[in-house]
């Protein structure tokens, strides 16, 4: 086909002479395109010796015409060799998307909103999460340091230390009184929400190039029967420079040290954010799942403390019961800037986030929290039932106890920007809250189902919040939330923030000071419960809580020291019984703490501490004193490439009365038996930073025997035994 369009193009070409290309002729062209090359009417223009501008000669009409004769007279002959008219258009049609196409590669993609200062709009990688109420955007640090990496527990990178059921994703209690969260709405979810993703602690990202973290932690050449692992998966990726999407699956878990402990604890989401010019929008799907073997834990510590006995073979209280948790949540918080000009000068200027803004914004919130709780426990069970106290409301042998909460909430708010996000006075916020929940309290009996309690609450509520700075040198935030219908009314939570930074060094030095006072309704479930081995009907009155935090940070110098002080009214705690009950005097807790890190030669002293004090232990007991402990010899293997650390990690708490759990409730509760703590618990290490992957492997419980065998992690329950465990993080970007 080629070789004849060539032929024809020569033959016009050897019949003509150079011409000016005013003979062009529409109709003429079109029944000559019918014969020849396009790339001969295309040819460029090509300037003679004498600079006069010639083009290759169009044929008139005449010859045109003649050629048309010729070719239609031996069309059959020659028409395998001509060019279809819908090759000519495809071919078209695929040059023109080429060249779009290349075009939009190499065009660059520009981050602009409102949301973020102008200077990070050709950042990487930004990462933030959103709160709930005004949809607040707080810039975050991407850390992927083998020393934040080294902690694979996560209660460990927030807290000195926890108290926990041994296996990794299992019911959490923190040291650190003012670290502990709750789930007002759930709290059978409380001891498992602090190492979850929620709508408020997510991570939402807006990236240049795809970014992808993968992870995992675990005993690789452990017994299978003692096996504990987790692993991280994440990616995410800009659909354009303002949309963008993540995926995230994350699972902890272990088959436990002792029997009928394993652990199967899944959290994975779904989100995406759009930062557009005056349109903000976080949005996402949340699920956690938690499955549970409970075992209720030893029924002596003898086993653990004076024998070396293998632990699966130690005799536990539950030999068949089961916890199974599930959490759904759907959100999107969203706003939109309305630029004004009260107070501008240039008029035409109303680029939002700059002067006066007004946003209006929405945010909804749908969740599922649902918790089965079963067991078989015989007659002639001793340690079953006395673990128990030998309580059986429904049924003597077996337990089907369910919980469930649903959950819809809306807030509509207004933000006001009246000067510029940087004023002193930078914003003046307020919204509204329509909040109802739907519970439920199942419980079955002989193969029957009972609803012994069902409710719907309604909850009215208005909040607002104002922020400022003055330059670098000093922050304030304040907000206030206030029930006014509904369950909880007259309940309210206001809370207070300062910071003043001076820079006398570099990185500064930073003093905040917080100050919270809340009054709270206690939850259907702490007034009212009816399982199998649980049951009361209190009317107990508000709980009170106020609380003055104050932390001083100096980065450079690698310090952060905080004091916090905390004046419980009407406190509600799980007595020895495992009985919710209220207390009738008020309740102080002071907590102190430090971290500071040495360096002497290439020698590392990580130290985190914690001193606390409560004025009742029997309400809300606490060690004393905690421990996390970090040192080790840091060097390069090879210089800028790869980095080691050799070392131990020591964690210890003073001797107390820590809380036991009671699984069919999803609480932790007070025990007076047995004090427990005073002994180190230490794991040996190598720690890798090996360009962007951290590398780390440990012999946990290192010191196993010294000074004595006490590595408990709750009342009855134990840390992990002597074992290799290894970890790696790996992001790409």
């Amino acid at each position: 086909m080629r070789a004849a369009r060539t032929i024809l193009a020569i033959i016009l070409l050897s019949l003509t002479t150079w011409t000016e290309a005013s003979s062009f002729n529409l109709r003429d062209t079109a029944r000559f395109a019918r014969s020849i090359s396009p790339s001969v009417i295309q040819e460029p223009t090509i300037p003679d010796n004498d600079s006069t501008e010639r083009r290759f000669f169009i044929p008139d009409s005449s010859l045109v015409a003649f050629v048309d004769s010729i070719c239609f007279a031996h069309y059959d002959s020659l028409a395998r060799f001509l060019p279809d008219t819908n090759d000519i258009r495809k071919a078209i049609r695929k040059n023109k998307r080429e060249e779009r196409d290349s075009i939009r590669a190499n065009k660059p993609r520009i981050l602009q909103t409102y949301a973020v200062p102008d200077s990070l709009y050709y950042t990487r990688t930004l990462i933030w999460n959103a709160d709930s109420k005004f949809n607040e955007l707080n810039l975050q640090q991407l850390d992927t340091s083998y020393n934040y990496h080294f902690n694979d527990y996560p209660m460990l990178r927030k807290d000195v230390n926890a108290t926990y059921l041994g296996p990794i994703g299992s019911a959490t209690l923190y040291d650190n009184y003012f670290k502990r969260e709750t789930v007002a709405d759930a709290p059978m979810f409380t001891p498992y929400i602090g190492d979850s993703d929620t709508p408020d602690n997510v991570r939402q990202f807006n990236t240049k190039v795809p970014y992808t973290e993968l992870a995992y932690w675990g005993t690789l050449i452990a017994n299978k029967k003692m096996e504990e692992s987790e692993l991280n998966l994440l990616t995410t990726q800009n659909i354009t420079p303002a949309l963008n999407i993540t995926l995230s699956y994350r699972r902890l878990g272990s088959r436990g040290m002792l029997q009928n402990e394993s652990t199967d604890h899944r959290n994975t989401y779904i989100l995406a954010n759009y930062m557009g010019k005056r349109y903000f929008m976080n949005a996402g799907m949340l699920r956690q799942r938690i499955i549970r073997q409970e075992n209720g834990g030893i029924v002596d510590s003898f086993w653990i403390r004076d024998t070396l006995i293998d632990t699966k073979a130690i005799d536990v209280n539950l030999t068949s019961a089961d916890n199974t948790l599930k959490r759904r949540e759907y959100f999107i918080h969203h706003n939109l800037a309305i630029p004004m000009n009260f107070f501008r000068k240039d008029r035409d200027s109303l680029a939002a986030g700059e002067g006066t803004v007004a946003f209006i914004g929405h945010s909804l919130n749908y969740s599922t929290f649902s918790k089965e709780y079963t067991d078989q426990i015989g007659t002639g069970d001793k340690n079953g039932r006395s673990f128990y106290f030998n309580a059986f409301y429904m049924n003597s042998t077996s337990s089907k106890d369910e919980l469930y909460v649903d959950r819809l909430e809306n807030r509509l708010f207004i933000k006001l920007q009246p000067f510029a996000p940087d004023a002193v006075i930078s914003k003046i916020n307020g919204g509204i809250g329509y909040q109802t929940l739907w519970l439920k309290d199942l419980s079955y009996s002989s193969g029957d189902i009972f609803y012994p309690i069902t409710d719907t609450q309604h909850n009215v509520y208005i909040y607002g919040g104002a922020s400022g700075q003055f330059r670098k040198y000093f922050k304030w935030e304040a907000d206030m939330d206030y029930y006014f219908a509904g369950y909880r009314m007259f309940d309210f939570d206001v809370n207070g923030k300062v910071t003043f930074s001076a820079y006398p060094i570099e990185k500064g030095i930073h003093l905040t000071g917080k100050f919270s006072t809340s009054l709270r309704t206690p939850h259907l479930f702490e007034q009212t419960i009816l399982t199998n081995h649980h049951k009361w009907n209190n009317d107990f009155g508000k709980v009170s809580d106020t609380r003055i935090e104050g932390t001083l940070s100096i980065p450079k110098w690698h310090t952060e020291a905080f004091f916090g002080y905390s004046l419980l009214d009407n406190a509600l705690y799980y007595d020895a019984a495992s009985i919710i009950r209220q207390s009738s005097k008020p309740v102080s807790i002071m907590s102190a703490s430090l971290s500071q890190d040495f360096r002497l030669w290439m020698f590392h002293f990580d130290n985190r501490v914690l001193f606390q004090l409560s004025s009742d232990e029997q309400v809300l007991p606490l060690p004393k004193l905690s421990f996390n402990l970090r040192y080790y010899f840091q060097f390069n293997v090879v210089k800028d490439v790869m980095q080691m650390q050799i070392g131990l990690n020591g964690l210890m708490h003073t001797a107390y009365y820590i809380p036991s759990y009671a699984p069919d409730l999803g609480q932790f509760y007070n025990q007076a038996n047995e004090k427990v703590g005073g002994v180190p618990y230490v794991d040996a290490f190598v720690n890798v930073q090996w360009k962007r992957a951290c590398v780390f492997v440990k012999y946990t419980n290192a010191f196993r025997g010294w000074p004595e065998s006490d590595y408990f992690s709750a009342y009855h329950y134990i840390r992990p035994n002597r074992g290799f465990k290894f970890g790696i993080f790996w992001p790409f970007y």
